[in-house]
Parts: structure tokens; sequence; C-alpha cells
């Protein structure tokens, strides 16, 4: 009898534990959003965001090119210059107008 009440009192524990989980985790990821949000205010923080962007752009592709015989690409993807100017582009966007 004792074991088949600890089965919902485990249950309920699990439950609460991932719940907390999940909340140190949202915490944390609004934490570091601020984090990056205040270094592309610094001076040369853009910069440093479009060249951290464009990394993880050719990084991206590298990867599947590893993982896959099939790989889709942009029409530009040779383009680095223009990655860049993407990227800049879209993060400048993002930025309150001043």
């Amino acid at each position: 009898m004792r074991r088949i009440r600890c089965r919902p009192q485990a249950a309920i524990n699990r439950a609460q534990g991932e719940s907390t989980a999940i909340k140190l985790i949202a915490e944390a990821t609004a934490a570091g959003v601020r984090a990056v949000a205040e270094a592309i205010g610094d001076k040369g923080g853009l910069e440093a965001a479009n060249l951290k962007v464009a990394q993880q752009y050719i990084e991206a592709f590298a990867q599947l090119a590893k993982t896959s015989n099939t790989l889709i690409i942009p029409a530009n993807a040779g383009d680095v210059a223009g990655l860049i100017a993407t990227a800049v582009s879209v993060i400048g966007k993002t930025r309150p107008q001043e």
C-alpha cells in the first residue's frame, strides 16, 4: 500500500522539479538577452554582434554539410560581404531609434 501512495508523490516532485528548472532557464535566458542588448549599445558592440552572427551563419552551414549529403543554401552563400550586410541590416532594424 505504501508503494502506491509514493508514486503520485514522486510524480508531483518530478513536476515541481521540472517547473523550477524551466523557470531558472527562462530567467537565465532573459538575463543573457539583456546583457547582449547592453553590450550591443556599447562602443564596438554592434560590430562584435555582426561578426558573431556571420560566424554562426558560416558554422551552421559547415555543420549541415558534415551531417547531410543534401544542402540547401541561399543563392548568395558565396557573398560573405552580402551576408554581413544583411546581418548588419537585421541588427540595425532591431535597435531602438535614437
